[in-house]
């Protein structure tokens, strides 16, 4: 189960999905539409949130390719006077920067939230969000902003990111992450958006809540023929649902009131994780591939005996379960038992040393295999029947309608 806050709005598989405005301080950035002056900004800022924004992300840089550099004086006058007025609002506000001298300032005057596009390139910037206790957005980035091309690097370098950054100090349960859809380099093409965008569900591996970050970009335009950013918000709804639906926590939009119904709709759609409980036992269904029925028609048009149908159909439907609070020993005789059966199960290595304090595994197999294994628990010692128990309940929930109320 994934859960964290940004700045105080929880946000995380059993809660709504929140909605990061952008107000853009910078002339140069994209798509106009965002872009406020000084005389602007604050009325922008209460707009957004009376549309329903969680929270505002205000940036004084624009990043599109081919911008001009700006000097960290620049960015502290177009930024820290229009940030001050927001925040006597009481609104939520991220600030969108790469440097953490202006983290350091932005967050001494009561900001919530680094957006770091660069993923915590300046060897300052970890320490600065640690010393303030406060959320921090992680983009994938590994020399300059936004130059990862597959899901592989993406989550590569966001682990590494993710891990450095506690290592110093950020507490994890503040951390999100980004995989960074966009043309960030010249290198990068609508198909590697595309990509990343259809494997979103892969950032659950890195157990953060994940922002989705890609309203009116460049990709949309490219495969819509819509090379004006005024002209893709239908383009922008579109991948937001896929990105909702695909795991998404937090949606970083320019059009808040046009993209919450689409966030909604996709939310429900998309439904709770599938999992059960039995006491302080826990069972998530963490991927699965094969329904049974689909395979029996696919059995019956291969003119495969029906005889044989329920055997195949349950080796043809694979399962990965996240199972956790259990003892070492506990976790060691699930390993044994899948492993007998032809599966396997991830299990830590503290476990194998008798480590007294609960432990989380990974099971891996068929479902005729965990099957197999629920059965066989039912009949073994310490709390494993509940574990079988609460196994059976998560994969109920795979296609049980009170998932999606």
């Amino acid at each position: 189960m994934i859960e964290g806050t940004i700045g105080r709005i929880k946000v995380g598989d059993l809660q709504p999905v929140r909605v990061m405005a952008v107000i853009n301080l910078s002339k140069e950035s994209f798509y106009k539409g965002s872009v406020a002056n000084a005389n602007q900004a604050l009325t922008k800022a209460r707009s957004l949130a009376e549309e329903g924004a969680d929270l505002i992300d205000l940036g004084a840089v624009s990043t599109a390719p081919g911008s001009p550099k700006i000097d960290e004086s620049l960015e502290s006058e177009r930024l820290f006077p229009e940030l001050q007025k927001i925040l006597d609002l009481g609104l939520e506000v991220s600030v969108d920067t790469q440097r953490a001298s202006i983290a350091d300032k932005a967050l001494s005057m009561g900001a919530m939230c680094i957006n770091d596009v660069s993923g915590l390139l300046d060897p300052s910037m970890a320490k600065t969000v640690a010393d303030h206790d406060t959320s921090v957005v992680i983009m994938a980035s590994r020399r300059v902003p936004g130059d990862l091309l597959t899901m592989d690097d993406i989550l590569d370098v966001l682990a590494e990111r993710v891990s450095s950054a506690v290592d110093v100090g950020v507490d994890r349960d503040k951390i999100v992450v980004d995989p960074g859809i966009g043309k960030w380099i010249p290198e990068k093409e609508p198909a590697h958006d595309l990509a990343i965008l259809d494997g979103f569900r892969r950032l659950r591996a890195l157990g953060r809540p994940v922002m989705a970050a890609l309203s009116r970009k460049s990709f949309i335009g490219a495969r819509l023929n819509q090379p004006e950013p005024s002209k893709r918000l239908c383009g922008s709804l579109a991948a937001t649902a896929i990105a909702v639906y695909n795991g998404a926590h937090i949606v970083r939009t320019h059009d808040v009131s046009m993209s919450l119904d689409t966030i909604r709709m996709a939310e429900a759609i998309r439904g709770r994780p599938p999992q059960s409980e039995e006491e302080s036992i826990s069972v998530e269904v963490l991927g699965y591939l094969g329904h049974e029925s689909d395979l029996a028609d696919a059995l019956s048009r291969a003119k495969v005996d029906p005889g044989g149908y329920r055997a195949l159909c349950r080796k043809g439907s694979f399962r990965v379960l996240a199972i956790g609070g259990i003892s070492s020993m506990e976790a060691i005789i699930i390993k044994q038992e899948m492993l007998a059966r032809g599966g396997d199960a991830a299990i830590p290595k503290m476990a194998l040393r008798c480590d007294p304090d609960p432990q989380g595994i990974l099971v891996l197999g068929t479902l005729s295999q965990i099957s197999g294994l629920t059965r066989k628990l039912k009949d073994q010692p310490f709390r494993l029947p509940l574990v079988g128990k609460a196994i059976e309940g998560a994969l109920r929930q795979i296609d049980d309608p009170e998932r999606y109320r």
